[in-house]
């Protein structure tokens, strides 16, 4: 039995290296080609359009050239990776014919490495004559684990829950510095975050962008403080985060329909509505 292979592949091998780094953090970044990168070691968070996804040791994160993504790890790590472009025809991507996940669960790390690191070998060998082909064959090889790998169901999805659980902290953040000035960058930068890739998940997330949750807590307190306490309009607009009481009466009534003054003399009467009622039955 005899086959043949008639589509022409164009393989075009850039970099294979490993990385060692005590933490990572990456904004936007954009390359020419994709990079395969394999996690010997370490937790990296990964966004790609708008998605952020959790690769941890034995996974393979896959970036795609021309689109920005984040990469974050707090840990230490290791990464084994390459940079290749692969056209079929010589114009059609290799990865549109075969597409996968952005990352992947390696169902044998310990053949992965193996395979990594005679390529990794191959490469180093400047002089070798059939340094080319051989390089090419051992990166197809990985490229086929990682493609028999998805099969096996390694494909990781977006983990939107834990994008939730880390933006719950940021509520709490606001919440705890709500008479502070408080600024989008600075509630990025606890994430170590690109502001506005920050602010376009935060949205997807909880419906508002954070300068206006931010609002909407200091609302919600100021509120609190006009039903349960005596303190003074200026006191309130003070503990809330506005500069003086007149921008906090502004955007008080804006959001309610009624000035904070209003409001509490409302409660105060239903208060004494409630109680006479108790005392006539």
């Amino acid at each position: 039995m005899t086959f043949s292979v008639s589509d022409q592949l164009k393989v075009s091998l850039f970099d294979v290296k490993k990385i060692q780094y005590k933490s990572r953090v990456i904004f936007d970044y954009v390359q020419s080609c994709y990079t395969v990168a394999y996690i010997k070691k370490g937790e990296v968070i990964t966004t790609f359009e708008g998605k952020e996804y959790v690769a941890k040791s034995g996974d393979v994160m896959i970036h795609r050239p021309h689109k920005p993504f984040n990469v974050i790890s707090k840990t230490d790590g290791i990464h084994y990776l390459f940079n290749i472009d692969l056209k079929v025809m010589e114009e059609v991507d290799y990865f549109s014919l075969y597409p996968l996940g952005k990352v992947v669960k390696i169902r044998d790390p310990i053949l992965y490495e193996k395979k990594f690191d005679e390529l990794r070998s191959i490469w180093l060998q400047e002089t070798n004559d059939y340094r080319t082909v051989q390089s090419s064959f051992l990166a197809f090889s990985l490229l086929y684990e990682i493609l028999e790998s998805s099969k096996f169901g390694g494909k990781r999805t977006p983990n939107e829950s834990y994008i939730t659980d880390r933006f719950n902290n940021v509520l709490h953040y606001i919440e705890n510095n709500l008479g502070e000035n408080i600024t989008r960058d600075e509630l990025a930068q606890i994430y170590h975050m690109n502001p506005v890739y920050f602010s376009r998940v935060f949205k997807e997330i909880y419906g508002l962008t954070p300068m206006k949750m931010v609002k909407k807590l200091r609302m919600l307190q100021a509120k609190r403080l006009l039903e349960t306490t005596d303190q003074t309009i200026e006191a309130i607009a003070q503990k809330c985060g506005f500069c003086d009481s007149p921008h906090f009466t502004h955007t008080f009534r804006r959001a309610f329909n009624i000035s904070p003054s209003e409001y509490r003399k409302s409660i105060k009467n239903t208060k004494r509505t409630i109680i006479s009622t108790l005392l006539d039955e």
